[in-house]
């Protein structure tokens, strides 16, 4: 666990707060009410703590764990590229944006409803996204099992992305994850930030 966090700080913290919150989440089902994303927000910590959360208010409880677990396969490969190509700040820096971008379009879509919305989907399509573009040098190290496993990740993100599985706002949430990467990525290459740790 040590190496993990020493290696990969941005993921191993995001992965581990998601999972905690989970777990208490499973004895409370009142988390939801304080932490789910609102589009009638009580707190201000509720345009951001959504992101950590998962599954639904009124859900069977495996479907917290499900939606995790989903998560958690984009999060922790394609994000540890992320991570140990782009350097732990710039991870941080593209999950803040996809964490704002991903409430503020929550907001808009949702404006005068009373809805809720849990999960970090949008940073994971973010760190999709940056694992993808940051793997490129390096696909050719890759030994075929590892090509195989990243080619049904990626698939099956794109599968996640389709309206028809998840629901128009859930896609547009996705989507804020892709061009909060690509927004990062232009942004610090354009004031020419280095991407050493």
């Amino acid at each position: 666990m040590k190496n993990l966090l020493k290696s990969y700080p941005v993921v191993t913290a995001l992965t581990l707060v998601c999972f905690l919150l989970a777990a208490a989440t499973s004895f409370y089902q009142g988390m939801y009410d304080l932490f789910a994303f609102h589009s009638k927000p009580v707190y201000l910590w509720q345009y951001f703590s959504g992101t950590f959360m998962h599954g639904s208010k009124g859900a069977p409880l495996w479907f917290l764990w499900v939606h995790l677990f989903m998560n958690y396969l984009m999060i922790l490969p394609f994000g540890c590229v992320l991570e140990a190509k782009a350097g732990s700040k710039n991870t941080f820096i593209v999950f803040v944006a996809a964490m704002v971008l991903s409430s503020i379009t929550f907001q808009v879509l949702l404006y005068g409803q009373d809805e809720l919305a849990c999960g970090i989907s949008a940073v994971g399509y973010a760190f999709v996204t940056g694992g993808i573009v940051n793997m490129r040098d390096s696909w050719k190290t890759y030994s075929p099992k590892i090509h195989a496993l990243y080619f049904v990740l990626g698939t099956l993100a794109v599968i996640m992305l389709l309206p028809i599985i998840t629901g128009w706002i859930s896609t547009c949430l996705h989507l804020s994850g892709i061009v909060s990467y690509f927004a990062v990525h232009f942004i610090t290459r354009g004031f020419g930030t280095k991407t050493q740790r």
